[in-house]
């Protein structure tokens, strides 16, 4: 089916990008991920005792982060300001989409089992080069920023906290002002690349009172991880996986200067919801794709697999099992487009980008629960990676705002008269 939806502007980039991106992970990435299979596929030899990747493995994700730099790929979705590819926020979650279809589940959305090799083949907010350097001022941009876009550094987005998750005005975390330093005290918690960050970019209280008003006075510090009092927590163990790329840390007296401010003080309010906004349109391309290729192998399953004499396909049970599927494929595919093409045009929509990501999530969940029922015994196995798709759908209802909260947000922009569709 030809994308009519996509806008003129992008299906070229779109799809220019996806040839880059596939031929890269087909030539660089399937066989490191073939001569580490053994590894890779037992989570008692991926992970040490505490929690972290084998050596091996980390050193070849860090290889794949930068030859994924070299070749213009890591850096391609960052602001041309800041030394990235300058692509179009609204390509993103089309490439997510397109490399989730190709690949399946547990390799290039959440950083679990094989995924470990493919995570870095993009940056985003939460690791690398993105929109949140353009905040950044020149300390930030000549000291930091050159070997993040190299992909010899990473970084973590530091807002959720063990007591505020997508409340952001439940933080606790703060900073006190010393001279040309800030001193940063609190704690982080479900923080993706927070056990192998080099630097964290945290959210801090800076005015209590503007905060406590709901007016303000959050601020944003990019810390080094690695400065006195920063300590990194175990990674997180995360339904049905040994271990993560999730974690926390706590700040005991961390000091930062502060020309290592990212934005102003006391604006970091728009910076965090700018970010969460990027991850929840990702995360909405990235399930339509692992849903589409769910379809994909129910597919091929029922025109293979017979019982009582025919094939599954003529099962009106299960045919009506793949239409549902495909109806809801549809529907989702294009709220995604209607909002890049807001996107596209500079707009920040925020009810489409909430409404995008729910729908995208329990979609991607009610897909993968019909292909483990058309699979049967089989759809149980890890053999096919249908199960990896359902935890990943289900674990995504969470990040980046559930979806009780998408939902929330939804119907506070109708209240406000954002009512178009």
């Amino acid at each position: 089916m030809t994308d009519v939806g996509i806008p003129e502007e992008l299906k070229d980039i779109i799809k220019g990008s996806i040839a880059g991106l596939t031929g890269f992970v087909d030539s660089d990435v399937l066989p490191l991920e073939a001569k580490y299979k053994e590894i890779l596929h037992d989570e008692r030899k991926l992970f040490g005792e505490d929690g972290l990747l084998a050596p091996e493995i980390r050193e070849a994700r860090d290889g794949i982060r930068q030859k994924s730099a070299q070749a213009g790929f890591y850096a391609m979705m960052a602001p041309e300001s800041v030394g990235g590819g300058g692509l179009p926020w609204a390509v993103g979650p089309f490439l997510l989409e397109a490399l989730n279809r190709k690949y399946g589940p547990g390799r290039i959305f959440i950083s679990w089992a094989a995924s470990f090799l493919s995570t870095p083949l993009l940056a985003s907010f939460v690791d690398g080069p993105s929109h949140l350097f353009l905040q950044a001022g020149p300390a930030i941009r000549d000291e930091v920023l050159p070997e993040v876009l190299e992909g010899k550094k990473t970084v973590c987005f530091a807002v959720t906290e063990p007591g505020a998750g997508s409340d952001l005005w439940g933080l606790k975390t703060k900073a006190k002002r010393d001279g040309d330093e800030w001193v940063v005290n609190g704690s982080k918690q479900w923080i993706t690349n927070a056990p192998y960050c080099d630097y964290a970019a945290v959210f801090a209280i800076t005015d209590g009172e503007a905060f406590a008003a709901h007016k303000g006075g959050l601020t944003c510090f990019l810390l080094d991880a690695k400065a006195p009092g920063f300590t990194k927590d175990r990674p997180e163990r995360i339904i049905g996986h040994l271990s993560s790329d999730c974690g926390g840390f706590t700040m005991d007296d961390v000091r930062v200067r502060n020309d290592y401010m990212i934005g102003t003080l006391g604006g970091a309010f728009q910076i965090a919801m700018f970010g969460i906004s990027e991850g929840r349109m990702g995360m909405a391309g990235a399930c339509l794709g692992l849903a589409q290729w769910a379809l994909d192998r129910s597919l091929e399953y029922a025109k293979e697999r017979k019982t009582f004499g025919v094939p599954l396909a003529e099962h009106e049970a299960l045919q009506f099992m793949m239409a549902d599927m495909a109806m809801e494929i549809f529907a989702t595919k294009y709220a995604i487009i209607q909002t890049a093409k807001m996107l596209d045009a500079g707009e920040i929509p925020v009810k489409e980008i909430c409404i995008s990501k729910a729908l995208s999530i329990e979609m991607c969940q009610r897909a993968y629960d019909k292909a483990i029922q058309i699979h049967g015994g089989m759809g149980l196995s890890s053999e096919l990676m249908l199960e990896e798709g359902f935890r990943i759908a289900r674990t995504a209802r969470i990040p980046d705002g559930t979806s009780e909260i998408q939902r929330r947000t939804i119907f506070r922009q109708l209240l406000r008269g954002d009512t178009a569709f």
